[in-house]
């Protein structure tokens, strides 16, 4: 997964501030009929587990209708088409101004208008070295003034493309010119079951450098970006704002992710005259934070977050790693007051990159959901097994196969020595298991995942819940 300086990638773009975005977040809402002014509206997905591919469970794979999207590594947008204007709107339900775009209607002299589109901004690889902006639409929530929620999904996907990319298409090949928009603007391509072999098939490991750990390289297009699973978005069914159980995101075992709260513990440590920090990880439960665990990062990022005045308010994806060396300073004995009472264990939580474009960090649920999808460890070649499909050609190994070596995988380090020596002497290894999370109490909250940049093809008080990821068809879509 890529570290980004700029995760939102729309960094010189105004923000809509004040009473202009209250006016707009009121307008957004009532577009869609909800009541909520300041909630996010968009879908989120939920972590594949064992038991959606079990017949007799309501939301299964086999017998419920689902298309299936590579799950792209992008960041989560929707678009807000407006008055004449279009902003894009965050996970945060914050938005930004976009330079002017053109959205013809199909009705001559008229404007799209009234529309939010759910999607990803991404950036390709193209085949000549460049890079190339998209926009990638994968659901309408309201067209032309006409809320579209209900419809099932090839209804949303027809008016999208029928009332905004249509003529978009069609004003391009009259000649008008696209330049100077801040992106492409196009359709997620979706696959019916029966195709998911052809996502297997292209998706290889990462190029450009090696910032994807896998890539999704687009035959029709000559594009490349990055991947980071399948989404499976239920063909019937109605668009979910907030947690949609049916909406299903599948992942590689090491590449399930959680976004988490760092927060820093200074205690004394032998070798160094003032207090040294250690982090842990923190989650939300009930609208507040919970210490979840303690997370040991190798020595370059120890020092980048002991020098970072923010690390408390950072939020920071990390991946479940069985082999990373994590100590555990948890109070034994009646000795806190120090460092140098650590136990080391075999499995935990390794730093991927900060999330700049959140807030909060995921739920309890989230995790516990995340866990089991980790725990299930559902393979690409189980998924087709299952199924009844057959991968395409070899190039399906990196995602399908379990046992294909990943690229870039790192060994674990040693464990991390950051104060003087023999610190670590009273030190004892644990187990590969680590301590269970929190419990969860049942709410009636919903669960709020990440989308995580997935798509569908389609010092602060302490918070609660994420409130969106995680985010990632063969419906022709139109592109402009």
């Amino acid at each position: 997964m890529a570290p980004s300086n700029d995760p939102l990638m729309l960094p010189s773009l105004p923000s809509v501030v004040d009473q202009e975005l209250k006016q707009l977040r009121k307008s957004v809402s009532h577009m869609l009929n909800q009541e909520d002014e300041d909630r996010f509206p968009g879908s989120q997905p939920v972590s594949f587990e064992r038991k959606h591919l079990q017949e007799e469970i309501p939301v299964n794979i086999i017998k419920k209708p689902f298309y299936a999207a590579e799950k792209t590594d992008g960041v989560r947008y929707m678009l807000l088409i407006l008055g004449g204007r279009a902003f894009a709107v965050d996970r945060n339900f914050a938005m930004k101004a976009l330079p002017p775009m053109h959205f013809p209607s199909r009705e001559a002299g008229k404007a799209v208008d009234r529309t939010l589109l759910d999607g990803e901004l991404i950036v390709d690889d193209t085949d000549d070295g460049g890079l190339r902006h998209r926009f990638l639409a994968y659901d309408a929530c309201c067209v032309n003034g006409r809320n579209v929620l209900a419809e099932p999904l090839p209804i949303r996907l027809m008016l999208l493309r029928r009332e905004v990319l249509g003529p978009r298409f069609a004003a391009a090949q009259a000649g008008h010119s696209f330049e100077g928009e801040p992106f492409i603007l196009e359709q997620k391509d979706f696959f019916a079951m029966p195709q998911l072999p052809n996502i297997f098939s292209n998706v290889a490991a990462g190029g450009h450098d090696s910032k994807w750990l896998y890539a999704f390289k687009d035959p029709l297009r000559k594009l490349a970006h990055g991947n980071d699973g399948i989404i499976f978005t239920p063909v019937l069914d109605e668009y979910k704002a907030g947690t949609c159980h049916t909406l299903l995101k599948w992942k590689p075992a090491n590449m399930n992710s959680i976004d988490f709260r760092l927060s820093t513990e200074w205690r004394k440590e032998t070798g160094f005259d003032a207090p040294q920090p250690r982090f842990k990880i923190n989650v939300g439960q009930r609208g507040t934070l919970v210490p979840y665990d303690w997370i040991t990062m190798d020595d370059e990022h120890f020092r980048r977050f002991k020098r970072d005045s923010h690390a408390d308010t950072r939020i920071i994806e990390c991946v479940y790693d069985p082999n990373w060396l994590t100590y555990d300073y948890d109070q034994r004995d009646g000795h806190n007051d120090s460092w140098d009472n650590v136990r080391v264990r075999k499995g935990g939580w390794k730093f991927e990159r900060i999330r700049e474009d959140k807030k909060l960090p995921n739920d309890i649920r989230t995790v516990k959901s995340v866990e089991q999808s980790v725990a299930d460890g559902i393979s690409g070649k189980e998924l087709l097994d299952t199924l009844g499909l057959r991968p395409i050609n070899a190039g399906s190994g990196l995602l399908f196969d379990p046992n294909a070596p990943t690229p870039a995988a790192p060994a674990a380090p040693p464990p991390q020595q950051h104060g003087g020596d023999g610190q670590h002497a009273a030190a004892t290894t644990a187990g590969v298991k680590r301590p269970p999370p929190p419990a969860a109490e049942d709410d009636d909250e919903e669960e709020e995942e990440d989308l995580d940049g997935g798509t569908i093809a389609p010092a602060a008080p302490a918070p609660g819940p994420e409130e969106d990821d995680d985010d990632e068809e063969d419906l022709d879509g139109g592109t402009i």
